[in-house]
C-alpha cells in the first residue's frame, strides 16, 4: 500500500481501550461520589449507563443531539429511572465531570497498539488522530497512555461541531493536515462512523472489527480483528 502517506487513526477502542478504561472510571466515580447511597446496585447502574450511553452516542454521531445533552442525559436518565430528584441536573453534571476526569487518566491500550504505532512511524507514515471524542479529554488520554508523541495532529469533531461520519469532518481533516484523500487511509473500529465515513470521503479504510460486529453496508478495503494484522497490510 505504498500509495498511502497519511494514516488517520480513531482513538477510542481502536488504540486506546475505551471499554476497559471506561469500566474503571465509572466504578471509581460511583464509589468516590457515593452514588451507592441512592443507587445501591452497581451492576444495574452500570448496565443501564452503558445501554443509554451507547444509544446517545449513536444519535450524537449523526448530529441528532449535541454534546451538552449527551454528557448530562446519560446520567440524568439513570437518576430519573429511580425517581431521584435532580431538577437542574446538578448531580448528573457532577457525575459526568468526575467520570471524564478519571477516564482521561487511564492508560490501558488495545493489544498491539504501541507496536503498530512504532511500526507505522518507522515506515514513514504521517500519523494523525481523528475522533468524535471530547476536546477536554482526548489529548489527556494520549498523554496518560504515553502515545501522544506518535501523532502530528489530533483532529476532533469538537473543533468544528461536525461528527464522523459526516464528510465535512473528513474534508476538514485533510485541510488542516495538508493531505490528499487519495493518499490517506483511516483505521477505525466503528463501521458506521469510521468506515462508511472514510469510504464516502474517498479515503482508504481498515476496519478494526475487534468484536466481530460485522459489516452492514459497503465492503471496507480491509477488515482485521487484531491490530498486529494491520502491519501485514501497510
Amino acid at each position: 500500500m505504498t500509495q498511502y502517506r497519511n494514516i488517520f487513526i480513531d482513538l477510542d477502542d481502536t488504540i486506546w481501550d475505551f471499554t476497559a478504561n471506561s469500566h474503571v472510571a465509572l466504578e471509581v466515580m460511583y464509589h468516590d461520589l457515593d452514588i451507592a447511597r441512592i443507587y445501591p446496585n452497581y451492576e444495574l447502574f452500570a448496565q443501564r449507563y452503558y445501554a443509554k450511553n451507547s444509544e446517545l452516542w449513536a444519535l450524537y454521531h449523526h448530529g441528532k443531539i449535541d454534546k451538552d445533552f449527551l454528557v448530562v442525559e446519560r446520567y440524568a436518565h439513570l437518576l430519573r429511572s429511580i425517581d431521584y430528584p435532580d431538577p437542574d441536573n446538578t448531580l448528573a453534571a457532577r457525575m459526568n465531570k468526575y467520570y471524564l476526569d478519571i477516564l482521561a487518566e487511564q492508560t490501558q491500550l488495545v493489544p498491539y497498539a504501541v507496536e503498530l504505532l512504532q511500526y507505522l512511524k518507522n515506515r514513514g507514515y504521517n500519523l494523525y488522530i481523528i475522533s468524535n471524542g471530547f476536546i477536554e479529554v482526548q489529548q489527556r488520554k494520549l498523554q496518560s497512555a504515553g502515545i501522544a508523541q506518535y501523532f502530528s495532529r489530533i483532529v476532533l469533531s469538537d473543533e468544528i461541531g461536525i461528527n464522523k461520519p459526516d464528510r465535512r469532518l473528513f474534508d476538514y481533516a485533510l485541510q488542516v493536515t495538508n493531505s490528499n484523500a487519495n493518499e490517506t487511509l483511516l483505521i477505525g473500529d466503528n463501521y458506521d462512523a469510521d468506515i462508511l465515513g472514510a469510504i464516502n470521503a474517498g479515503w482508504g479504510q481498515i476496519y478494526f472489527d475487534r468484536n466481530h460486529r460485522g459489516i452492514t453496508d459497503k465492503q471496507p478495503q480491509h477488515t482485521v480483528d487484531s491490530l498486529d494484522k494491520v502491519m501485514q497490510i501497510l
